[in-house]
């Protein structure tokens, strides 16, 4: 099994899958899409990589305070491994 070298939240909705930024608020990004991240990993796994569960958590939760419309999304806690996988944490709420 890869390293885990952080962690991230998923997001699926009717327009797609999204993870969350860290630094949203510094980035003036919230997401990036899943495609996107997919097809250029160097410039964004530094972007949705957060150290801890707590904290990719606690993102979240300020960003539904300021975004509720997100609200409706379903979100999944994903580890994030070296190389760059993403893999979801079964039975995790948030």
């Amino acid at each position: 099994m890869e390293k885990i070298i952080g962690y991230t939240i998923e997001s699926s909705s009717a327009e797609g899958i999204y993870y969350l930024v860290n630094g949203w608020y510094k980035y003036f990004a919230f997401w990036i899409r899943k495609k996107d991240f997919i097809e250029n990993e160097a410039r964004y796994l530094h972007m949705i990589t957060f150290k801890t569960k707590g904290s990719a958590k606690a993102s979240l939760t300020k960003l539904l305070k300021i975004m509720p419309d997100y609200a409706r999304d379903t979100f999944r806690l994903c580890e994030i491994h070296a190389g760059g996988h993403i893999v979801n944490i079964p039975n995790i709420k948030i």
